[in-house]
């Protein structure tokens, strides 16, 4: 696992991606108002779609050193020693979404102690957000695929964050749209995380909500690792 370890501590040289990784999550679920239900400014569902967005963009940060790599050359020097590829996607991918599976779990485990939150409520949190850990990660590495330099990647990125806030059900409700425009959110994986976590808010119980979200956010982490994994990246 000598790439896992390499790639998880160039990640820690960021910042921002310290920050928005290790720090927010933590920090999020410490902030009561945003966990007491309903609606938290501009954001439906409080820290639950904080926490979306965050995943979200923390999977992007921690997955850069892959279009680094890709940019100045460097996958091409690693490749040249006995490692595979299907080795340093692998491991790569998996330096990104280890460190959310443990925030996610730590933020699970919080919402017990701080909010009463139920076993099944915790569960449901840690594991719609796992597997929305992996669908961003992969997404994270096909968007990564399409570009050349981090400035582009950021651009489009930020645009697809701000979509994804707007139509995904995290700025507010998707019923508030008019007709199919209710419906436009689906193609992005933050849509079927709150849907899964809002049926479980207002019934207490996984329902069958729950897992078609969970079902879909893991349908979208194989289509993106699978796009990724055919287009070059050398």
């Amino acid at each position: 696992m000598t790439i896992f370890r390499f790639a998880l501590l160039r990640s820690t040289r960021n910042p921002l991606t310290l920050i928005c990784t290790y720090l927010m999550p933590i920090a999020l679920i410490l902030i009561r108002p945003l966990w007491a239900g309903g609606n938290v400014g501009f954001f439906a569902d409080g820290g639950f779609a904080l926490l979306a967005m965050l995943t979200m963009s923390s999977a992007y940060l921690m997955s850069l050193n892959i279009l680094a790599d890709k940019t100045d050359g460097a996958v091409i020097r690693i490749l040249a020693a006995p490692i595979t590829m299907r080795r340093y996607l692998t491991e790569n991918l998996l330096s990104c979404a280890v460190p959310l599976f443990v925030q996610m779990g730590l933020v699970s485990i919080l919402g017990m102690v701080l909010y009463d939150w139920s076993v099944t409520l915790s569960f449901a949190v840690f594991l719609c957000y796992t597997i929305l850990t992996l669908a961003s990660v992969a997404m994270a590495f096909a968007w990564h695929c399409l570009f050349k330099s981090k400035a582009d990647s950021g651009a489009g990125f930020s645009l697809v964050l701000f979509l994804t806030a707007f139509i995904g059900g995290v700025t507010f409700p998707v019923t508030v749209f008019p007709g199919l425009l209710e419906y436009v959110g689906v193609i992005f994986p933050v849509y079927w995380a709150m849907r899964g976590l809002r049926a479980v808010l207002e019934t207490g119980v996984m329902n069958n909500q729950f897992w078609i979200g969970v079902a879909v956010m893991s349908l979208f982490t194989v289509a993106f690792l699978l796009y990724g994994g055919k287009r070059r990246i050398v």
